[in-house]
């Protein structure tokens, strides 16, 4: 009999624990994570490629103010942008830059990486399986985002609008956590990266 109830108030714990929305994830100042990327173009056709993720939330900046860097370096696709190419870097480091042989340009003007706090005001969707991994469900503005459930600093997936194209998966490898090297950050030198992109 004992051993039943301790089972009930095992159980019950944990389906209480289920219920109840945990703090929203706040992601590590820097670190690394490869990944799976699946962006679908204008015309939804699929793109899956590879991708190296780095990112910082530092005060140097052009601003001096708290702002997150970021840096995507990609591997097949480059969301219309550098066609025919085999890779391509995105910036996101006050304005959104895109990098690739022979192309220095700006995407979009005035757009910071997202802050440490993105998800802050997120709605909980609950806890799933993905990849074997037991990850809490969040949905904030038209982007979902996956973290593990006893690591919540870990992402595992976000899915989105991003750039150009209107929704895209990601599936992220393990991330490392630590200091990101300010350089990675830096656009080329005597580039001229200031113009629109095609």
């Amino acid at each position: 009999m004992l051993i039943i109830i301790a089972l009930f108030v095992v159980t019950a714990s944990v389906a209480c624990e289920r219920a109840t929305p945990p703090a929203y994830p706040i992601w590590p100042t820097g670190f690394k994570t490869e990944a799976t990327i699946v962006a679908f173009d204008e015309d939804n056709q699929p793109h899956t490629h590879r991708s190296v993720f780095y990112y910082s939330y530092t005060n140097q900046t052009s601003t001096g103010r708290l702002h997150g860097l970021e840096r995507h370096d990609h591997f097949g696709y480059c969301y219309g942008w550098a066609l025919n190419q085999p890779s391509c870097m995105i910036l996101i480091t006050e304005n959104v830059y895109v990098v690739a042989q022979n192309l220095c340009c700006m995407a979009m003007p005035g757009n910071f990486g997202v802050p440490i706090n993105w998800l802050k005001g997120a709605t909980w969707l609950g806890i799933e399986q993905i990849h074997g991994r037991t990850v809490d469900h969040w949905y904030s503005h038209e982007h979902e985002y996956w973290s593990e459930v006893n690591e919540p600093n870990n992402g595992v997936r976000y899915s989105g609008p991003n750039f150009k194209t209107p929704r895209q998966f990601t599936d992220y490898d393990v991330w490392q956590v630590g200091p990101q090297d300010p350089s990675l950050f830096a656009l080329p030198k005597n580039v001229d990266c200031s113009q629109p992109c095609p």
